[in-house]
């Protein structure tokens, strides 16, 4: 589904398709922004990666920065750092730019990546962080979230234009169904491959189980 899909199917769903009296295709593309970042909030659906030097931090974080889901350096395995609070730091009477040792930390302040402790051995920063999504300026714009929430999209524009219909009614029956919809997003968001696992075949029975698929 493209941006004109969702422009169509909502005005049709509002029915207000050709004079567009109340609601217009700049108003959709605002909704679709919200609509995108709602989803994106929620299910972490977007990723990016920056890889960079250790000497480079402290360092400013992504312009397309939302939250941080992990640090780590090396390979084979990675070495995760765990996020901590400055105010932690502070009470531990710490000073976070002092070289120590590996780091073990990372924090945000300032608007910066900043990790505890530094040190000057050359090393590579890898900070996976969920993204914002495109802004919608134009039915040349592609969405950027997954296919599968695409309805959901139509669905949060459709409240949103009843709302600025003031149907109160219809407003609450189209926040109902998002709202169920939410939850549906967030429990798939949470699902991992580990859940379809495979019983294999024991050799010490000797009796082939097979896969559970």
């Amino acid at each position: 589904m493209n941006v004109t899909d969702i422009v169509r199917k909502t005005q049709r769903l509002f029915g207000d398709s050709a004079a567009e009296i109340i609601i217009s295709p700049q108003d959709i593309f605002d909704w679709i922004n919200e609509a995108q970042l709602t989803i994106v909030r929620q299910t972490d659906c977007l990723t990016g990666t920056d890889t960079a030097a250790l000497s480079t931090y402290p360092k400013n974080l992504p312009v397309d920065w939302i939250k941080t889901k992990r640090v780590s350096y090396g390979t084979n395995p990675a070495q995760s750092l765990k996020l901590i609070e400055i105010e932690d730091l502070d009470n531990l009477n710490i000073d976070p730019a002092s070289p120590v040792d590996s780091p073990m930390f990372y924090y945000h302040w300032a608007g910066q990546l900043r990790l505890y402790p530094m040190m000057s051995t050359a090393l590579n920063i890898i900070h996976d962080y969920v993204k914002l999504p495109t802004t919608i300026i134009s039915t040349a714009t592609a969405l950027t979230v997954p296919v599968s929430y695409h309805e959901d999209i139509v669905r949060f524009c459709v409240m949103r234009a009843h709302e600025r219909n003031e149907n109160w009614n219809a407003f609450r029956e189209s926040k109902a169904i998002m709202q169920e919809n939410s939850g549906l997003r967030t429990e798939e968001a949470n699902l991992s491959d580990d859940d379809l696992f495979v019983v294999r075949d024991d050799p010490g029975e000797g009796v082939a189980y097979g896969s559970l698929w």
